[in-house]
C-alpha cells in the first residue's frame, strides 16, 4: 500500500482510487472513470493499460516512451453517460521543457465487449450541448 495520492484528482489514495484499476484488480464501470484511470496510467507510465482501455480500431501503437510526460493535473469539466457511447470533456496540465502545457479534449468513450474504452477526441460537444 502507498500514501501516494491519485493523480486523477480525486482525493484518495492511488491504491483505493484507480491503482485498483491499473494493478486489473477492477475494471471501471463508466466512462468518466475510464478518463481519470486512463490520465492516471499516462501519469504513471502504464501503457499496458492504456492500450486495454483505448478501443482496438484507433488505438496506435504505443512504446513506453511514448508516455514519459510529466503529467501535473487533472480537470474533469462535464461528462455525458450513455447506454453505449458515453462522453467526457476535461483539461490536463502537463509540464515540458520547463513550461506548462494544457489539453482540452472532449472524448468519446464507447462499451466494447462489455467495458467502456476510449474511442477517440471529439471536435465538440455533439448537439451542440
Amino acid at each position: 500500500m502507498t500514501d501516494r495520492y491519485c493523480p486523477c484528482g480525486s482525493g484518495k489514495p492511488l491504491d483505493t482510487c484507480c491503482g485498483l484499476y491499473l494493478s486489473g484488480k477492477a475494471y471501471p464501470n463508466n466512462a468518466e472513470a475510464v478518463m481519470r484511470s486512463r490520465y492516471t496510467a499516462f501519469a504513471t507510465g502504464n501503457f499496458r493499460y492504456l492500450k486495454k482501455t483505448w478501443h482496438p480500431d484507433t488505438c496506435p501503437e504505443l512504446q513506453a516512451e511514448d508516455i514519459e510526460t510529466q503529467w501535473t493535473k487533472l480537470e474533469v469539466i462535464k461528462s455525458k453517460a450513455g447506454l453505449k457511447k458515453s462522453i467526457v470533456e476535461f483539461k490536463a496540465w502537463y509540464t515540458e521543457n520547463d513550461q506548462e502545457h494544457l489539453i482540452h479534449e472532449i472524448s468519446l468513450f464507447k462499451l466494447f465487449k462489455k467495458r467502456w474504452v476510449y474511442l477517440e477526441a471529439l471536435p465538440n460537444w455533439p448537439d451542440g450541448k
